[in-house]
Protein backbone atom coordinates (compact mmCIF):
# COMPACT_ATOMS: atom_id res chain seq x y z
CA UNK A 1 0.00 0.00 0.00
CA UNK A 2 1.34 3.42 -0.93
CA UNK A 3 1.61 6.24 1.67
CA UNK A 4 -1.23 8.42 0.36
CA UNK A 5 -3.55 5.42 0.08
CA UNK A 6 -2.65 4.29 3.62
CA UNK A 7 -3.42 7.74 5.04
CA UNK A 8 -6.74 7.94 3.14
CA UNK A 9 -7.69 4.46 4.32
CA UNK A 10 -6.77 5.22 7.93
CA UNK A 11 -8.82 8.43 7.94
CA UNK A 12 -11.75 6.86 6.08
CA UNK A 13 -11.95 4.03 8.61
CA UNK A 14 -11.87 6.45 11.55
CA UNK A 15 -14.14 4.41 13.84
CA UNK A 16 -13.72 0.92 12.35
CA UNK A 17 -12.05 -1.36 14.90
CA UNK A 18 -12.81 -4.60 13.04
CA UNK A 19 -11.21 -5.92 9.91
CA UNK A 20 -7.55 -6.05 9.01
CA UNK A 21 -4.80 -3.53 8.29
CA UNK A 22 -1.66 -4.51 6.45
CA UNK A 23 1.77 -3.75 7.80
CA UNK A 24 2.36 -1.07 5.19
CA UNK A 25 -0.99 0.58 5.95
CA UNK A 26 -0.16 0.74 9.65
CA UNK A 27 3.40 2.01 9.30
CA UNK A 28 2.51 4.63 6.66
CA UNK A 29 -0.43 5.86 8.76
CA UNK A 30 1.52 5.90 12.05
CA UNK A 31 3.14 9.38 11.65
CA UNK A 32 -0.24 10.91 10.73
CA UNK A 33 -1.95 9.04 13.55
CA UNK A 34 0.57 10.37 16.06
CA UNK A 35 0.46 13.93 14.74
CA UNK A 36 -3.38 14.14 14.83
CA UNK A 37 -3.77 14.12 18.65
CA UNK A 38 -0.75 16.38 19.15
CA UNK A 39 -2.06 18.90 16.60
CA UNK A 40 -5.58 18.76 18.07
CA UNK A 41 -4.15 19.33 21.54
CA UNK A 42 -2.07 22.31 20.40
CA UNK A 43 -5.00 23.87 18.53
CA UNK A 44 -7.37 23.35 21.47
CA UNK A 45 -4.82 24.84 23.82
CA UNK A 46 -4.12 27.85 21.57
CA UNK A 47 -7.71 28.81 20.80
CA UNK A 48 -9.39 27.90 24.07
CA UNK A 49 -7.01 28.90 26.84
CA UNK A 50 -9.68 28.41 29.52
CA UNK A 51 -10.04 24.68 28.77
CA UNK A 52 -9.22 22.59 31.79
CA UNK A 53 -7.07 19.49 31.98
CA UNK A 54 -10.02 17.04 31.62
CA UNK A 55 -11.25 18.80 28.46
CA UNK A 56 -7.77 18.70 26.94
CA UNK A 57 -7.52 14.99 27.74
CA UNK A 58 -10.86 14.38 25.99
CA UNK A 59 -9.71 16.30 22.90
CA UNK A 60 -6.48 14.28 22.90
CA UNK A 61 -8.29 10.94 23.21
CA UNK A 62 -10.85 11.74 20.49
CA UNK A 63 -8.05 12.67 18.10
CA UNK A 64 -6.31 9.43 19.06
CA UNK A 65 -9.24 7.30 17.77
CA UNK A 66 -7.93 6.83 14.18
CA UNK A 67 -4.59 5.58 15.47
CA UNK A 68 -6.33 3.26 17.93
CA UNK A 69 -8.56 1.90 15.14
CA UNK A 70 -5.70 1.17 12.73
CA UNK A 71 -3.68 -0.35 15.58
CA UNK A 72 -6.55 -2.66 16.49
CA UNK A 73 -7.00 -3.68 12.85
CA UNK A 74 -3.25 -4.32 12.51
CA UNK A 75 -3.29 -6.38 15.69
CA UNK A 76 -6.09 -8.54 14.28
CA UNK A 77 -4.14 -8.91 11.03
CA UNK A 78 -0.99 -10.07 12.81
CA UNK A 79 -2.86 -12.59 14.97
CA UNK A 80 -2.44 -10.78 18.30
CA UNK A 81 -4.81 -11.00 21.25
CA UNK A 82 -7.21 -8.16 22.05
CA UNK A 83 -5.62 -7.60 25.47
CA UNK A 84 -2.45 -6.39 23.73
CA UNK A 85 -4.47 -3.41 22.55
CA UNK A 86 -6.56 -2.86 25.68
CA UNK A 87 -3.83 -2.99 28.35
CA UNK A 88 -1.81 0.01 27.09
CA UNK A 89 -5.04 1.94 26.51
CA UNK A 90 -6.30 1.27 30.04
CA UNK A 91 -2.91 2.19 31.48
CA UNK A 92 -2.97 5.46 29.49
CA UNK A 93 -6.41 6.33 30.83
CA UNK A 94 -5.38 5.55 34.42
CA UNK A 95 -2.20 7.64 33.99
CA UNK A 96 -4.25 10.57 32.73
CA UNK A 97 -6.79 10.25 35.56
CA UNK A 98 -4.22 9.88 38.33
CA UNK A 99 -2.10 12.69 36.86
CA UNK A 100 -5.14 14.97 36.78
CA UNK A 101 -5.96 14.02 40.39
CA UNK A 102 -2.37 14.73 41.50
CA UNK A 103 -2.39 18.16 39.86
CA UNK A 104 -5.82 18.98 41.30
CA UNK A 105 -4.83 17.85 44.79
CA UNK A 106 -1.67 19.94 44.71
CA UNK A 107 -3.50 22.99 43.38
CA UNK A 108 -6.10 22.69 46.16
CA UNK A 109 -3.49 22.27 48.88
CA UNK A 110 -1.26 25.12 47.68
CA UNK A 111 -4.26 27.43 47.27
CA UNK A 112 -5.33 26.68 50.84
CA UNK A 113 -1.82 27.32 52.16
CA UNK A 114 -1.59 30.57 50.20
CA UNK A 115 -4.91 31.63 51.72
CA UNK A 116 -3.31 31.42 55.14
CA UNK A 117 -4.39 28.02 56.37
CA UNK A 118 -2.09 27.47 59.31
CA UNK A 119 -2.40 25.80 62.67
CA UNK A 120 -4.73 22.76 62.83
CA UNK A 121 -6.35 23.57 59.45
CA UNK A 122 -2.98 23.80 57.71
CA UNK A 123 -1.83 20.59 59.36
CA UNK A 124 -5.01 18.81 58.18
CA UNK A 125 -4.47 20.03 54.64
CA UNK A 126 -0.85 18.88 54.80
CA UNK A 127 -1.94 15.39 56.00
CA UNK A 128 -4.60 15.17 53.22
CA UNK A 129 -1.99 16.21 50.65
CA UNK A 130 0.50 13.60 51.91
CA UNK A 131 -2.10 10.80 51.96
CA UNK A 132 -3.33 11.74 48.50
CA UNK A 133 0.20 11.68 47.14
CA UNK A 134 0.91 8.39 48.93
CA UNK A 135 -2.01 6.85 47.02
CA UNK A 136 -1.85 8.64 43.67
CA UNK A 137 1.89 8.56 42.97
CA UNK A 138 2.13 4.73 43.14
CA UNK A 139 -1.04 4.42 41.00
CA UNK A 140 0.49 6.76 38.42
CA UNK A 141 3.88 5.01 38.50
CA UNK A 142 2.39 1.51 38.24
CA UNK A 143 0.17 2.43 35.30
CA UNK A 144 3.02 4.25 33.58
CA UNK A 145 5.21 1.13 33.84
CA UNK A 146 2.40 -1.21 32.76
CA UNK A 147 1.65 1.05 29.80
CA UNK A 148 5.32 1.26 28.88
CA UNK A 149 5.89 -2.51 28.95
CA UNK A 150 2.63 -3.44 27.22
CA UNK A 151 3.18 -0.63 24.71
CA UNK A 152 6.55 -2.11 23.78
CA UNK A 153 4.93 -5.53 23.35
CA UNK A 154 2.21 -3.99 21.19
CA UNK A 155 4.80 -2.16 19.10
CA UNK A 156 6.59 -5.46 18.52
CA UNK A 157 3.34 -7.11 17.48
CA UNK A 158 2.76 -4.35 14.91
CA UNK A 159 5.98 -5.43 13.15
CA UNK A 160 4.87 -9.07 13.00
CA UNK A 161 3.97 -10.48 9.59
CA UNK A 162 0.37 -10.95 8.51
CA UNK A 163 -1.18 -14.22 9.60
CA UNK A 164 -3.48 -15.90 7.14
CA UNK A 165 -6.74 -17.37 8.35
CA UNK A 166 -5.31 -20.74 7.27
CA UNK A 167 -2.57 -20.37 9.92
CA UNK A 168 -5.06 -21.02 12.71
CA UNK A 169 -4.86 -24.35 14.58
CA UNK A 170 -7.03 -27.04 13.07
CA UNK A 171 -7.03 -25.61 9.54
CA UNK A 172 -6.35 -27.81 6.50
CA UNK A 173 -2.99 -26.16 5.90
CA UNK A 174 -1.64 -27.15 9.32
CA UNK A 175 -2.77 -30.78 9.18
Amino acid sequence: MRPAQAIRTGLARFFRFSGRASRSEYWWFLPVGISLPITALLIARAFASDLGYPALCIVFLVALVPLMAVTRRRLLDSGGAAVWFEAPLAALLWCLASGWALVSLSNWAFAAWDAGADGPAGFGIWIAWLLGNAILIPVFAQNFLVGFVTGIALFGQMAAPTKDSSDKPGSKRQR
